[in-house]
């Protein structure tokens, strides 16, 4: 990830620590995470999970492979995330790593490319959010460009 993508996570998460992981995974654990998932983790989300766990960025959860307080008890977890989706047989999130949801607990998920996805369950369908995990962060979760 860019410097300032990182630089501007761990200020939001200097100022409100709740909001991130209150400990890190190693990368054997995000080696096995993604093995149990069965898509590699990109770069970018893998660079994501060793920094911050899981975290709430903006209004969004970012699942992870740490709790996060505010998330809840299971709302956390990338590899929980994924497998309810994926047994709520929700079109294309076999193909996914569920990484977030919308409000309206729609999943955002990441293909074998690191492209990011969205399921809508009004409309049915499947759009494009981001051409990657980090796109994603910065313009969907911190509004920025």
């Amino acid at each position: 990830m860019m410097r300032d993508t990182v630089d501007r996570l761990r200020s939001e998460f200097a100022e409100f620590p709740m909001m991130s992981a209150k400990t890190l995974p190693t990368a054997l654990e995000a080696d096995i995470a993604s093995a149990d998932i069965g898509i590699p983790f990109s770069s970018d989300y893998r660079e994501f999970l060793l920094e911050f766990g899981a975290a709430m960025v903006g209004p969004y959860p970012i699942y992870g492979l740490r709790p996060v307080v505010v998330m809840g008890d299971d709302s956390w977890s990338v590899i929980a995330m994924t497998k309810r989706f994926r047994e709520d047989n929700i079109p294309a999130a076999d193909g996914w790593i569920v990484v977030s949801s919308d409000h309206s607990g729609n999943p955002v998920g990441m293909d074998r490319d690191g492209v990011i996805w969205i399921h809508d369950h009004d409309f049915g369908g499947v759009a494009q959010l981001a051409k990657n995990f980090e796109e994603y962060l910065r313009v969907r979760c911190l509004g920025l460009s």
